[in-house]
């Protein structure tokens, strides 16, 4: 696998990815265009070669100089590729051309609520409850994550009935690739789902939670178009865009979303930009919503 930045440097920049990923997520709040570049490509190249130690077989391109939301300073996506996989990078680069950032920048004088609100894309995503909601819960979960399951279980049988249009809840693909072996598949399915038909997507999803124990990596193709024929899912557009992987930039989003977001488990939610790890209890959840809709009066 290529090896980025974070990995070149050992533990010592372990929060590179992190931060950038956070930059990059800002950075995608709003729209943004190219721009001419203020220092030449390959001499940004040059410096991350020497200060990161970049072995030659590895190839280094800086591409996509783009406006930020800091006005001195534009984005620009640096990937690294090593023949078999690559990995892109988020950076800010100064007008001036003096400095190249690879962290973020906070307002201490802005709500950190707010900053991580701005963080969550609500644009083109699978949601129930209207979007002028007081409260909005933002869920990144896995599809093979066990508490993911009885959380979204929660969330249809409980919190979503009983706060109705007062709440929108907006669900987000995050697969833990690393321990989960047909959760991306999973995930995929899902993002298609909804790009087929977006009333389909919470009675599939609820499908694959509730079929979660039986489900397993050599056969999960063809249970999960089993699952959504059941849904009312179109299946031949369901392979179609499955075997493509056609939604898979959407999955991908979601990802990069929950990384700059800090996520490193699931289910991780976040209520009006109010953390909640794992799988809170129906107490818990409805005590923060309370509080959160008391806040919007």
């Amino acid at each position: 696998m290529v090896p980025s930045v974070l990995a070149i440097r050992s533990s010592s920049q372990r929060a590179l990815v992190a931060a950038c990923l956070i930059g990059a997520a800002l950075a995608m709040a709003r729209p943004v265009k190219a721009v001419n570049p203020p220092v030449p490509s390959d001499k940004i190249v040059k410096y991350l070669r020497q200060r990161f130690h970049i072995p030659d077989s590895v190839k280094v391109t800086v591409t996509d100089f783009r406006e930020s939301i800091y006005p001195d300073f534009f984005q620009v996506n640096v990937t690294l590729d090593d023949g078999k996989d690559s990995k892109a990078q988020p950076f800010f680069v100064a007008k001036s051309g003096r400095y190249l950032v690879e962290g973020n920048i906070y307002n201490l004088e802005g709500d950190p609520y707010q900053e991580i609100e701005k963080l969550i894309s609500l644009d083109d995503q699978p949601a129930q409850g209207p979007a002028n909601a007081p409260v909005t819960l933002v869920e990144y979960s896995d599809l093979q994550c066990p508490m993911c399951a009885n959380f979204h279980a929660m969330l249809e049988n409980d919190i979503i009935p009983k706060y109705g249009n007062k709440l929108r809840v907006v669900f987000k693909e995050f697969p833990l690739t690393t321990i989960h072996d047909w959760s991306p598949t999973a995930a995929v399915a899902d993002q298609c789902v909804y790009q087929i038909d977006p009333v389909l997507y919470i009675p599939f999803r609820s499908l694959v939670f509730k079929n979660q124990g039986s489900l397993d990596a050599d056969h999960i193709r063809d249970q999960l178009l089993h699952l959504a024929a059941e849904a009312g899912v179109d299946n031949m557009k369901l392979a179609t865009c499955l075997d493509a992987k056609a939604s898979l930039p959407r999955v991908e989003a979601n990802t990069r979303e929950g990384q700059a977001l800090g996520i490193a488990s699931t289910p991780t939610s976040f209520v009006n930009g109010h953390v909640v790890v794992g799988g809170p209890s129906l107490a818990d959840i409805s005590k923060l919503i309370d509080e959160q809709l008391k806040e919007s009066k």
